[in-house]
């Protein structure tokens, strides 16, 4: 016989455990104080016992503490207390006081579901400090900064931002980013935006770029430059489904 298919095992005394062929198929419950090999079904409780490198497949993990060491497939939900790192998992629910790392996302308190691709910033946002008349913004990765500050322009300035995700769980987005020129001596100005490579008209408050200025720009000090990208298609397959509007503000010095 190549199998044995019971309703439940239990545990015997010491000294009296059962000797079982190879191939053992359980339909109920198996309770033992550790477990060694391949795993394949439901596990519920504490996991600590599995030994050596086993491959796990199960539907669902429930319980407050599991320890794996070999590679875990999770066809179901995954419900945890204290996760410190996950590659790739599709959808994650973290109770309170957990902090999780998955894909550069943390999460150190409340309960929090992400699904896809998510930017998620603390509340100071990272300045990307550059110089020169070419400043670049990476919007999604791990450097990523929705700030550039430029020092010593000496001509107008392109502001290019790269790494916005292109995958169908960002359409219907809209990406925020901002920059701020430190003129010393003569007025610098902002006259291009490209959005990963693609070169964008900025829609200037006031109907043009002259009108946006107007009474703010400086020859010494500081301007800011704030821009919003409102996907109008839906689609973030491309950056061309973007609008791009600009407001400049001025005269700080």
């Amino acid at each position: 016989m190549s199998s044995l298919r019971v309703t439940s095992l239990r545990g015997r005394t010491a000294g009296s455990s059962p000797t079982l062929p190879d191939g053992v198929v359980i339909t109920g419950v198996a309770t033992a104080t550790s477990f060694s090999g391949n795993v394949t079904g439901n596990v519920t409780g504490n996991a600590t016992g599995l030994t050596g490198t086993p491959n796990i497949t199960v539907n669902n993990v429930v319980g407050a503490a599991a320890t794996f060491s070999g590679n875990v497939s999770i066809a179901g939900t995954l419900t945890y207390e204290d996760v410190t790192n996950i590659d790739s998992v599709g959808l994650i629910t973290a109770r309170s006081g957990v902090r999780v790392t998955a894909g550069g996302i943390d999460v150190t308190a409340g309960v929090s579901t992400f699904s896809g691709a998510q930017k998620v910033s603390t509340g100071a946002e990272k300045v990307h400090r550059q110089s020169g008349n070419t400043v670049t913004l990476s919007f999604n990765s791990t450097s990523s900064s929705n700030v550039g500050y430029t020092t010593n322009p000496d001509g107008n300035i392109t502001l290019a931002v790269t790494d916005i995700p292109t995958s169908s769980d960002f359409d219907d987005h809209s990406i925020t980013f901002a920059l701020i020129v430190n003129s010393t001596g003569t007025a610098r100005t902002c006259t291009a935006v490209t959005l990963n490579g693609v070169s964008k008209t900025i829609r200037w408050a006031g109907g043009s770029l002259d009108s946006a200025i107007s009474g703010v720009t400086t020859t010494t000090g500081h301007s800011i430059f704030n821009f919003t990208g409102i996907n109008t298609v839906g689609s973030a397959s491309t950056a061309a489904n973007y609008e791009v509007f600009g407001i400049v503000s001025g005269g700080f010095f």
